[in-house]
Parts: structure tokens; C-alpha cells; sequence
């Protein structure tokens, strides 16, 4: 006789009283798009041979990404997305620890794809002011970096910093956690503010400079992101006992933020998008004594000091060069250019191995 197969039940079935499934899929899918983003740009770069510092963090992002998220679907298994009189003691005190520890992990993916944001930014552009506030910023993000992990390390007292299942057990708990949302939400509008700043004065058309700063801006869809997630957190204010419960919207919102904080530092280095919409070369002007050329080692680029009469003749140089030479600006009268440096926009192509 023909046994009829039954289909096997569903690792996280949603059901009105558990919603954990929501927690799993929505982590596991973004997770999914950060890997192929960053597999993307790196088969994309497969002609530069050597790793860049920004690489580095933007890979130990996706390291540490992988562990928060981890911790996230095994906070599933042990009561996230149920309601807490549904648990025993013992499931709440693993997912306590598994929650303690993917908030940790959280702050540290943030962390680095900030640093690889920035050096990124920095690659592009060591010169004057926006150096300076680009080093700032990095030291500012290290700082939050430190203190958020600092504080969320010790938000619950001593010996089980883990355990927050009230306001009134664990009361440093909220704050704590729209402290790191807050920081967050600045440093990204931050860095989203420095590619404005470093094409404000380059001399091409505004379609190039628009291109280039919307690459950039991608970044602000993670501090909108946040919002939400810190607004669905207010059950951290309150006297509530059902946490697990809670905590399913809080999560859903900050594990796409986390996907989306390494997407968008993929974005602007992506050289197949850059070179469809900017050609394959595209030279501007931009008020500095520098100029950059090929290092002649396979490193890349570095910046060299320009003379009055080597400008002049980059100058003259630039009108002829690269594609969409309408766009550039028009040669102006003869006279020493001091302060003046070409940028080459396909550099922004080439960052990345």
C-alpha cells in the first residue's frame, strides 16, 4: 500500500501567537542582499589585485553581520516573537543572552560600515577641510562606538547585565538603546553631508555632481530606517512583562537597517553603475594644489603637488579628455591657476578590488 508523504511542518510557523517567522525572514533576506552586494562589487573588481583598508571593514562588517544575525534567528528559537507567559525561565534567560548579544553585534555592523564609509570618502578626497571633518567624524563614530558598547554591555545590573524583562528590573535598558539610535541617525546624516561638501566645488555639470552625491545618499535611507525601529522600542519605557512579544517590531526594523547599513556602502564603489551613468572618463576642476595620477605600482592613484605651469597645462589637457566633454566646464582665459586639481570621476569606479 502506498504511503501518502506528509509535508514536513514549517521551521517557524506564523500563527497569532507566535511571530517569530517574521523576525527570521525578514533578517535572513536582508542578510541575503548584503552577501550579493558585497559578492557583486567584489567579482565587479576583480581587475584591481590588492585590498584597501575600506574593503577590510566593509568585510568584517558582513563577518560580524553574519554573527548578529545568527543570534537573531537563535533568539527565535527560544521565545522572540512568542508571548512571555508562554516560556519557561529558563528559555527567557537564553533569549535575554541571545538579545544582549545581537544588540552588541549590532552596534559593532554600524560601527564598521561607518569607518569603511568614511575611508572610502577619504581615498577619494585627503585634501584640506573635508579631511579634517572626515577624520572627526571617524573619531566621533569610534567614541559612540565605545561608549554605546560600553553601555550596553552594563545597561542591567550585575551579574546578569542580560536580563531586562521590565522597565522596572532593567531601567537603563531604554535609554541606553535610543542613545546608540541617536548616534546612529547623526553619524549617517554626517556622512552622507561629506560627498555634498566634496562635490560642491568639483567643475563638471550638476547632472555629474547629482549622480555622485545620490550614490553617496543612499546612505540616509539607514538613519530613516531607524526611526521606526526607535519608536516601536517605547515598550523599553514601560512596565510591560511581555517583551518577547514586543520586541517583534523592534527587531524587524533594525535587522533591515543593519542589511541596508552594508548595502549602501557598496553602492557608490559599484563600478558597473558609475561607469553607465559617468562614461567610462570624466575629468573636473576643483580648488586645491593637487592633482591625481597613476602611482605606476598597481596601487591605484596618489595625489601629487601641481606647478602654475603644469596646471596650466592640465587645464588645457581636460577639455580633451574623457567622455561628455560638453559638460565640463569651458577653458577660461590664461592666468596662473593656483590652487587647481583634476579629478578624475572614474576614480569613484575604481576604488574597490
Amino acid at each position: 500500500m502506498d504511503q501518502v508523504s506528509q509535508a514536513a511542518p514549517p521551521f517557524y510557523p506564523l500563527t497569532e501567537s507566535n511571530h517569530a517567522a517574521l523576525v527570521v525572514i525578514t533578517a535572513v533576506i536582508f542578510f541575503i542582499y548584503a552577501i550579493l552586494g558585497i559578492i557583486g562589487k567584489l567579482i565587479i573588481r576583480l581587475n584591481i589585485t590588492s585590498m584597501k583598508d575600506f574593503d577590510v571593514g566593509l568585510l568584517l562588517a558582513s563577518l560580524l553581520y553574519f554573527i548578529q544575525t545568527a543570534c537573531v534567528v537563535a533568539a527565535c528559537n527560544y521565545g522572540l516573537g512568542e508571548h512571555r507567559d508562554a516560556l519557561s525561565d529558563e528559555d527567557f534567560g537564553r533569549f535575554s543572552k541571545l538579545m544582549y548579544a545581537s544588540r552588541i553585534f549590532g552596534i559593532l555592523v554600524h560601527a564598521t560600515t561607518k569607518v569603511s564609509l568614511g575611508l572610502l570618502i577619504r581615498q577619494i578626497d585627503r585634501q584640506g577641510g573635508l579631511n579634517t571633518a572626515n577624520m572627526i567624524l571617524g573619531g566621533v563614530v569610534v567614541a559612540w562606538a565605545i561608549s554605546g558598547l560600553f553601555a550596553t554591555a552594563f545597561q542591567c545590573s550585575m551579574p546578569e547585565p542580560w536580563l531586562a524583562e521590565n522597565a522596572a528590573q532593567c531601567p537603563n535598558q531604554g535609554p541606553v538603546f535610543l542613545y546608540n539610535g541617536i548616534m546612529i541617525i547623526l553619524t549617517d546624516i554626517a556622512l552622507c553631508v561629506l560627498p555634498v561638501a566634496m562635490m560642491w566645488e568639483v567643475q563638471t555639470s550638476m547632472r555629474r555632481k547629482m549622480i555622485v552625491m545620490a550614490l553617496f545618499g543612499t546612505r540616509l535611507i539607514v538613519p530613516i530606517i531607524t526611526i521606526p525601529e526607535l519608536v516601536h522600542a517605547r515598550y523599553m519605557f514601560n512596565n510591560s512583562d511581555d517583551v518577547t512579544w514586543q520586541a517583534v517590531s523592534m527587531m524587524i526594523w533594525g535587522q533591515i537597517a543593519l542589511g541596508l547599513s552594508v548595502i549602501t556602502v557598496c553602492i557608490p564603489s559599484l563600478k558597473g553603475v558609475i561607469d553607465s551613468l559617468l562614461g567610462s572618463t570624466a575629468v573636473a576642476a576643483i580648488n586645491t594644489p593637487y592633482e591625481l595620477k597613476d602611482s605606476g605600482n598597481g596601487t591605484g592613484l596618489e595625489m601629487t603637488a601641481l606647478s602654475d605651469s603644469r596646471t596650466k597645462q592640465t587645464s588645457k589637457q581636460g577639455s580633451g579628455l574623457g567622455s561628455n566633454v560638453g559638460e565640463l566646464a569651458p577653458p577660461r582665459s590664461p592666468q596662473p591657476h593656483h590652487g587647481r586639481k583634476t579629478v578624475d570621476l572614474s576614480f569613484f569606479s575604481s576604488l574597490l578590488p
